[in-house]
């Protein structure tokens, strides 16, 4: 079983990359911003959750949690997971681990997408012409990136310390960027194989 997170600022390609490797690999694609807008349009906490995104805050620990816990559960014989855009906080990242130690589960590594922020930007704004999503305009994105550096950033440190980290380049290409996650992952899998 394979299990990644990957990570990166607010309009860093997390979401193309991770459909792009679940496809590759077989794994279930764990989206809590999919999940999110899933819930948004149709789910039980749909409204609560509204008054946080629309405000481009995170939404609160333990609805995110129980969301992602139940996901988990639901797809636990599938070949592994990966995790886009959770954990965005160190007790999320906590809860996470906690139940992968219940689970007999373990996480192979954290796919860091780095791009400056600019580039971020421009994306992010390019993105919000066609997607429709009410969090991709410029009032919001100053406070993603808030939140970005503030609560989910210190994640890499936590990370960092159990060796868990690949830095990739994410400013080329989709295809680019792709490869240069395969040739990892791909690294990740000989001693397991």
């Amino acid at each position: 079983m394979l299990n990644f997170i990957i990570f990166g600022t607010p309009g860093a390609g997390k979401g193309t990359q991770a459909e792009l490797i679940a496809k590759e690999y077989g794994l279930f694609h764990l989206s809590t911003g999919q999940a999110l807008r899933q819930e948004l349009e149709s789910g039980e906490l749909g409204s609560e959750i509204k008054q946080y995104v629309d405000q481009g805050i995170l939404v609160p620990y333990e609805l995110i949690v129980k969301m992602v816990n139940k996901a988990i559960a639901k797809n636990i014989n599938c070949p592994g997971f990966i995790f886009d855009g959770y954990p965005r906080s160190l007790s999320q990242a906590e809860a996470l681990q906690n139940f992968f130690e219940e689970n007999d589960l373990h996480l192979d590594a954290v796919i860091n997408l780095e791009i400056g922020e600019e580039e971020a930007k421009k994306r992010i704004i390019l993105r919000g012409k066609t997607s429709g999503r009410s969090d991709d305009n410029p009032e919001t994105i100053s406070t993603r990136f808030h939140t970005y550096h503030e609560q989910t950033k210190p994640l890499l440190d936590y990370y960092q310390a159990s060796k868990k980290i690949i830095n990739i380049d994410g400013e080329p290409d989709i295809e680019a960027v792709a490869k240069n996650i395969d040739q990892e992952i791909e690294h990740i899998k000989k001693p397991l194989q």
